[in-house]
């Protein structure tokens, strides 16, 4: 089995009025990847800028952070394309690994709006690295940022963060650190809900059973 760390860069409204004109509220403009194999090896790596279609001006906010400009995005291809060649690239026997879990909900939702085949049409698991580094080297209940983490760790910061890429990497290499330090309880997914859905840690499934959802039962998934 192979991990797909991944990372998203997005834009949102420029001001409220697009804001109300459109159901989604963050459209992927770059997406970046790093594939490791079940030993945590780095064999392979995604990359590409994605033309906007929905948002057609830059929010100043997220063009600072980002250090993007819409003239760099014009001659890219769609959402839709990339994102199919990201799919094809990760292949059959993977898991997502992300910082936090914003990405894979953008992703989805994005997906969603193009009305693209799901990821999966099954259960589908993830890593959220965020909350495994605080269970391998802190209290659990920490959510630390990704340049925290890297520093904690020594990683050589090399590449300016904010960047699909370059954080996907930085994730990949927190990873690797990681190791084994995290027991096989860590992850969890849902089984028995009637349709897809996103697997999280103990602590999502339990909010979603002290909520009273009927048919919910759980199935650990050991880490590999």
């Amino acid at each position: 089995m192979n991990y797909i760390v991944f990372d998203l860069e997005w834009n949102q409204a420029a001001d409220l009025r697009t804001r109300r004109a459109s159901s989604l509220l963050f459209e992927i403009i770059e997406i970046g990847a790093v594939k490791l194999n079940e030993k945590r090896e780095h064999i392979d790596d995604f990359h590409e800028l994605i033309r906007p279609q929905v948002f057609r001006t830059m929010n100043q906010v997220t063009g600072d952070l980002i250090h993007l400009k819409m003239e760099q995005l014009e001659d890219c291809r769609s959402f839709s394309e990339v994102a199919a060649d990201f799919v094809r690239w990760c292949g059959r026997d993977y898991i997502f690994c992300t910082w936090g879990n914003l990405d894979l909900t953008e992703l989805q939702k994005n997906m969603d709006y193009y009305k693209m085949t799901p990821v999966s049409e099954k259960t589908l698991k993830y890593y959220d690295v965020q909350k495994l580094f605080s269970i391998a080297f802190e209290d659990r209940k920490s959510r630390r940022t990704l340049q925290y983490a890297v520093d904690f760790l020594g990683i050589e910061k090399d590449v300016a963060f904010h960047r699909a890429y370059t954080d996907a990497s930085y994730t990949a290499e927190i990873i690797k650190r990681i190791g084994d330090r995290i027991g096989g309880n860590a992850v969890f997914r849902i089984k028995g809900y009637n349709r897809g859905c996103i697997a999280g840690r103990l602590d999502f499934v339990e909010s979603l059973l002290r909520r009273g959802i009927e048919g919910i039962t759980l199935e650990e998934a050991a880490l590999a």
